[in-house]
């Protein structure tokens, strides 16, 4: 049975670490940014969203487990009075393609909900198309979008 449980400050600790290295790749790959600015920012807004680590207000960090077997992470944090956003979601790769995707989102509207969260949103990197299709599989709907063309 899937599970969510909350990350302890030693996971977070380790998750910060790879979070910001994989958001820096993330940033770097979109094209937005060189490495020296994408680490910047990576630090800046890991910061500003949780400046008091896992202890931060409103946000949730949790390891995904099913049947003890410890497959991805998810950290989603309130938006507004009735708006969550998910900015973070990892199914680990021994895992990809067996429906937990589709399994932890369902749990994590379902905990949304239950702290009275009416809507969620979240940010995916054009080029992640497995994620995108995941999303768009689930009912999730563009509302901006960021274009560019280099020449």
């Amino acid at each position: 049975m899937l599970a969510f449980r909350k990350m302890t400050s030693e996971e977070f600790d380790a998750y910060l670490k790879g979070a910001i290295g994989k958001y820096v790749f993330e940033l770097v790959s979109s094209g937005a940014y060189n490495e020296d600015d994408a680490v910047n920012v990576a630090h800046q807004q890991f910061n500003q969203l949780l400046p008091r680590g896992i202890g931060t207000k409103d946000q949730f960090l949790f390891r995904v487990y099913d049947c003890g077997n410890r497959i991805g992470m998810v950290w989603y944090g309130l938006r507004g009075e009735e708006e969550g956003f998910i900015y973070d979601f990892l199914i680990y790769e021994p895992y990809r393609g067996k429906g937990y995707g589709t399994r932890t989102l369902e749990l994590l509207e379902k905990h949304a909900s239950q702290n009275g969260i009416k809507k969620i949103a979240l940010h995916v990197f054009g080029h992640n198309k497995k994620a995108i299709s995941l999303y768009k599989k689930m009912g999730y709907e563009p509302y901006s979008m960021h274009m560019s063309k280099e020449f």
